[in-house]
Order: structure tokens, then sequence, then C-alpha cells
């Protein structure tokens, strides 16, 4: 795996995981509705399913 790949992958990542404690931090410190962030995770879940469905047919094909 070459240096440029692996950068790539490691800001995917940040970029996927940024989401999550974002929420996590209005849930825990803002008092945000629980309502309110699990129906934008359910969201986020579900444009996570879109990437990795993408991801195994890059990678299977």
């Amino acid at each position: 795996m070459t240096g440029a790949k692996l950068e790539l992958i490691l800001e995917f990542g940040v970029i996927l995981i940024s989401p999550i404690i974002y929420h996590f931090y209005l849930l825990k410190y803002k008092k945000m509705a629980r309502e309110i962030v699990f129906k934008d995770i359910k969201i986020y879940l579900f444009l996570y399913a879109l990437i990795a469905m993408t991801g195994l047919f890059v990678v299977l094909r």
C-alpha cells in the first residue's frame, strides 16, 4: 500500500467518524433531545451503508 492510498484512507476515516463524534457531543454536553440525535444517526447509518456497499462492489469487482 502506497503512502497516498494510506493517506486517502485516513482522510476518509476522519471524515466519516466526525459526524458520530459531533452527535455524541450534542447528546452528552449540549443536552440535545435524544429523538433528534437518533434521527440524524439513522440518516448517517443509511449513508454509511451505501458507502459500504459501494466499497464492496469496487473490491469484489
